[in-house]
């Protein structure tokens, strides 16, 4: 799970754009039936519902060149082991690969790994596909996995962001000329997929060795297997990938030449480079821009199922959203419906709880985590009445409060500026603080940085569509977003039991039980649940048009129409 923060640096969040924000309103069959592409439109919420798609019609035609923009900036590493944030996991998914893989509707199958095989609920083996090559020609081997999975936790001064991932793993070894396997300490529900994130994806033990520090760097390059190779790194330019013709799959292998990768973090600058088709496409356009792309002659908008989130964590273990009561009547204040309305037009929904719909998955328990869902309170649309009755039982001898948002960030603007006004109909006094790209990265790891600040303004997102450990680090005494104090030992009990099961409807049914304890006592308080946004220009089609696209080589996908 991350959180967007303006240097981006992964952990649970990052925060420059908002928080983990999902698809809160998706018709299941909206989102299962959407295997056709369709432009988004100045639609009814209807139309809207029905143009969400997976995917994009194919590209099938070749291309000499495709030129794609960064809207976050510039990545910080390509280094597996060190990416976890948009613009690097944008490029990275295109260069490495992992044991297993991601569609673009969150659905994992084997990758470079041809058979996967659970003997017990403790042990994974995985037999690898043979005649991988990395894209200097060298064979794929059981060392050089067994080292890349190994490197997430051995290394300490790496400082792996994944490291976590391994937390219940005793063994990584080779156990035959082509095989590898994993032993854990306890059941595991969420590893098997989180080998399709940047914690599983595999590079060449020779190469990142000779690099050293160097590795993922523009000097040091990476080694991998995908359908693309590291061309050139220009710092503060470009990155350039190549077809990789050694590519094992051909059924995706690339379909472009080359990939140019621009920085454009300026909204209006995008915005105008789409239009003119300076730049073949983008995920994340500015939402500020929605209505010029959606009816744009030169290309198409798509929306797609996201498990991203925008929320207000709360900071502080006193002041006035520290009373779970006043955090309640703040979210009952707020008229959602409206807000999205206004700041993402039909680009998101609603949000009733941390988790979007987006991360329910399509699989066998998603219809356990969307009746879930159906039974909580809807806080869609506002109760002032309610709302003020909570504000009066809590009683807080202060009602002033402030709330934290990244300095030039105008969708946070426009996004506390509703919220400010939200307080204010129920007693309540709101000051909204921009703080600086750095300073505001620091209020989620430096606890001196929230002294004076009672909500964050977040966005974050899931890698991949299981709910189970995203609550955790708000639930847990020593969660990295737990700021609050809380803690019930019920709820504990509830995760702890999902996390290390191997029975992913066991873990559902847990996940659904800690829920309804924990929603009620706004652990953050949701606000929207937008949907993935893509755009590309009319001469190119393809590109996965969900939020599955961080961890896919979606450049391999897009081709000329």
């Amino acid at each position: 799970m991350r959180v967007r923060t303006h240097p981006r640096r992964r952990t649970a969040f990052t925060t420059g754009r908002p928080l983990l924000a999902l698809a809160a309103g998706v018709a299941a069959s909206a989102l299962a039936a959407a295997c056709a592409a369709k432009p988004v439109a100045q639609a009814s919420h209807d139309d809207l519902e029905k143009s969400v798609t997976y995917t994009t019609p194919p590209g099938n035609g070749r291309l000499e060149r495709l030129t794609w923009a960064l809207p976050n900036g510039e990545p910080t590493s390509l280094d597996p082991a060190l990416t976890g944030d948009y613009p690097g996991s944008t490029v990275e998914g295109n260069l490495c690969e992992g044991l297993v893989r991601m569609n673009a509707d969150f659905s994992i199958e084997p990758g470079l790994a041809e058979r996967i095989t659970r003997p017990d609920d403790r042990t994974i083996v995985y037999d690898l596909r043979p005649g991988v090559t990395f894209t200097n020609g060298d064979p794929l081997t059981p060392e050089d996995v067994v080292y890349s999975l190994e490197r997430h936790t051995r290394d300490k001064k790496l400082g792996s962001f994944w490291s976590s991932t391994y937390d219940a793993v005793t063994s990584i070894k080779k156990t035959g000329p082509t095989q590898v396997t994993v032993r854990f300490s306890r059941p595991s529900a969420i590893f098997e997929q989180s080998m399709a994130t940047a914690a599983g994806l595999i590079s060449q033990k020779s190469y990142v060795e000779k690099a050293g520090a160097a590795y993922g760097t523009p000097k040091g390059g990476v080694m991998c297997t995908g359908p693309f190779a590291l061309e050139k790194w220009a710092p503060g330019a470009e990155i350039a990938l190549t077809r990789n013709d050694r590519y094992w799959d051909r059924t995706r292998a690339a379909k472009a030449g080359k990939v140019v990768f621009t920085f454009i973090s300026d909204s209006s600058t995008l915005t105008s480079a789409l239009l003119a088709g300076e730049v073949d496409g983008t995920y994340g356009p500015p939402s500020t821009s929605y209505p010029v792309l959606s009816g744009s002659g030169s290309g198409t908008l798509y929306l797609g199922p996201s498990t991203q989130m925008v929320e207000l964590l709360p900071a502080q273990k006193t002041g006035p959203m520290a009373d779970a009561r006043v955090r309640k009547a703040l979210d009952l204040a707020i008229d959602k419906t409206a807000l999205v309305a206004n700041v993402f037009g039909p680009a998101a929904e609603p949000l009733n709880t941390m988790i979007p719909p987006g991360m329910w998955g399509t699989g066998p328990t998603r219809k356990t985590f969307e009746d879930a869902y159906a039974k909580l309170e809807d806080t869609a649309k506002p109760d002032l009445e309610k709302a003020r009755a909570l504000v009066a039982e809590a009683g807080p001898p202060n009602r002033a409060f402030t709330a934290a948002m990244p300095a030039g960030d105008q969708t946070a603007l426009q996004i506390l500026t509703f919220v400010q006004a939200s307080a204010k109909d129920i007693g309540l006094t709101m000051t909204i603080r921009q703080v600086q790209p750095t300073e505001f990265s620091d209020l989620f790891y430096n606890p001196e940085r929230r002294k004076e600040v009672d909500l964050v303004y977040a966005v974050g997102y899931s890698e991949f569509a299981n709910p189970i450990s995203y609550p955790d680090n708000y639930v847990r005494p020593d969660g990295l977003f737990n700021w609050t104090g809380y803690d019930d030992p019920e709820v504990r009990r509830l995760m702890d039991k999902g996390l290390h099961t191997a029975d992913a409807r066991k873990s559902a049914e847990l996940f659904v039980e800690a829920q309804v304890r924990y929603t009620p006592e706004r652990l953050v308080i949701p606000l929207a649940a937008p949907y993935q946004q893509l755009y590309m220009n009319k001469r190119v089609t393809g590109a996965p048009a969900s939020f599955a696209y961080l961890q896919m080589p979606w450049a391999a996908l897009i081709g000329a129409v």
